[in-house]
């Protein structure tokens, strides 16, 4: 994974949590929606770079954009439990 995808994704996770703190589960959307066009726009750019190069780039484009994909699949599945964490610890903090 490129070094630009390893800085954005973490986000997700933080704002599951803090959506879950405001109670907001639209803002869930949000995150991945914005990545994933991120990683589409990227995949464009590396296709156009290519060009009419040899096969193997073309699997190159597609190698990263199933693998970036799949861990965004992967933290998007994971942002649920989070936002009920965050749901939860405001609920705690507001009886406190």
């Amino acid at each position: 994974m490129f070094h630009v995808m390893r800085r954005v994704l973490p986000a997700i996770p933080a704002t599951a949590v803090i959506s879950g703190w405001i109670g907001q589960p639209l803002i869930l959307l949000l995150p991945p929606a914005a990545a994933t066009g991120f990683l589409l726009w990227r995949d464009r750019a590396i296709r156009r770079h290519v060009g009419l190069a040899a096969w193997p780039s073309d699997g190159f484009a597609r190698h990263v954009l199933t693998d970036d994909l799949g861990t965004l699949a992967t933290i998007t599945l994971a942002s649920a439990p989070l936002f009920f964490i965050g749901q939860l610890a405001h609920a705690v903090s507001m009886v406190a």
